[in-house]
């Protein structure tokens, strides 16, 4: 079977939502359908960021006129609701930011959560007659998650991966992962592009630490954060069985990259070799 799943893997600033966007144009240009998700989608079929949870008690608490609004999902294991927060005004936002789902919940509740999203999204996927193309959501939530706010050991890590990889193998995924050995270079340069908040947002998802008024954002701390990722990353693709192509340094000459990226992804969702020279 032709793959149906995409996956664009890598730390920040690997150009992995440029590379998605890259892999979405070249498929419709193959009459393919496509859905797209990259990180700047405000929701996704698999990704949790910006959703809260609530218990049914938690829920109950809540004024009626409030709960009509939440557009709540409600879940069996465990017990409760998932409310995406984007679809909410912001004074309901402010009022769930600490049942947010990553950063508020403990794992016990994100791992059977996370589990049954992309159980439902796989079995969509299958029924569905589009290649779904997905940027950081496979490899760097989820890991950043179990690495970053809960510590969890190795084997713990892999063990919940490969659940995920088991969910996903029927639609024959790809992973296309650009590795980078130039980290803090990349992160200081699109800094300089961006402003103060952008680093210091990107420093505390991966570090959780939140940078405080007249404080020097911790750069250094988040590249070491971001090289011991990869790593990580690089072991559990090594591991789970699923096809993977690694890319280093791909910013340092876009057009080779994506001349490869081009020939491997027509390859697996078409079925033959690409006659690209």
């Amino acid at each position: 079977m032709a793959s149906k799943l995409i996956l664009m893997e890598g730390v920040p600033c690997t150009g992995k939502t440029s590379g998605a966007r890259f892999v979405a144009s070249q498929l419709r240009g193959w009459h393919k359908s496509v859905r797209l998700f990259t990180q700047e989608s405000p929701t996704n079929p698999v990704d949790l960021m910006n959703y809260a949870f609530l218990t049914p008690e938690q829920y109950r608490e809540f004024p009626e006129e409030d709960r009509v609004l939440f557009m709540a999902e409600e879940t069996e294991n465990p017990k409760g609701y998932l409310i995406p927060l984007t679809e909410l005004h912001e004074s309901l936002q402010e009022e769930l930011e600490s049942y947010r789902f990553y950063g508020c919940q403990p794992w016990e509740v994100e791992r059977p959560l996370m589990l049954a999203r992309w159980k439902a999204f796989a079995k969509e996927a299958m029924e569905s007659d589009a290649v779904w193309v997905l940027d950081g959501m496979f490899l760097q939530n989820p890991v950043c998650e179990m690495m970053m706010w809960f510590d969890l050991p190795q084997a713990e890590i892999e063990s919940f991966m490969g659940e995920l990889a088991e969910i996903i193998r029927p639609l024959e995924p790809l992973i296309i992962y650009l590795e980078s050995d130039q980290i803090e270079r990349r992160l200081r340069e699109v800094a300089d592009q961006h402003d103060y908040e952008w680093l210091d947002a990107l420093i505390a998802f991966h570090t959780g630490q939140s940078v405080k008024q007249d404080e020097v954002p911790d750069l250094e701390g988040c590249v070491l954060c971001l090289e011991a990722r990869q790593l990580v990353e690089k072991k559990l693709m090594s591991k789970l069985g699923l096809d993977r192509v690694i890319l280093k340094n791909a910013f340092t000459d876009w057009v080779e990259a994506y001349n490869f990226i081009r020939a491997r992804v027509y390859e697996k969702t078409l079925g033959k070799p690409s006659t690209d020279k």
